[in-house]
């Protein structure tokens, strides 16, 4: 099946600092609650996700939510991995269901404290396989 690389570019003066430290904190909560709302308000009108628009970048993170919560999820919990692919080591972000089941992941790529993209990754460490020697350090069960 074929997974669209979803990328977010952002605007190098509200990237770096804590404005930084907001975007990558929003855009988590966001994916735990697995909510598009929450990460809306910190995208200007002029960013592109790849090839799509604001609009159409958070239809397609909704879309993606909306598909865990279709199967009875409401929350995702976060664990810190790395990428097996494109990114080759790079830090990744993967998001678990409360049944172990991981969902999605994105990167977060950072240089110097500042956000230079957030993407859709496809080969997170723990997206192929579960590790319980990780898993067993989150409570799934919020």
């Amino acid at each position: 099946m074929y997974e669209e690389l979803i990328k977010l570019k952002v605007k190098k003066e509200s990237s770096s600092g804590l404005f930084a430290k907001k975007i990558k904190d929003t855009f988590i909560k966001s994916c735990v609650s697995l909510d598009a709302s929450i990460f809306e308000p910190l995208i200007s009108e002029n960013q592109y996700f790849q090839d799509l628009d604001k609009y159409r970048f958070l239809h397609s993170l909704q879309k993606e939510f909306n598909s865990w919560k279709e199967k009875g999820f409401t929350k995702t919990t976060m664990i810190k991995g790395t990428c097996n692919g494109c990114h080759l080591g790079h830090n990744s972000y993967q998001f678990y269901t409360n049944k172990l089941t991981p969902a999605f992941a994105y990167i977060i790529h950072e240089e110097n404290d500042k956000i230079i993209d957030v993407f859709m990754c496809n080969l997170s460490s723990g997206m192929q396989v579960v590790d319980m020697s990780v898993l067993q350090h989150y409570n799934f069960y919020k």
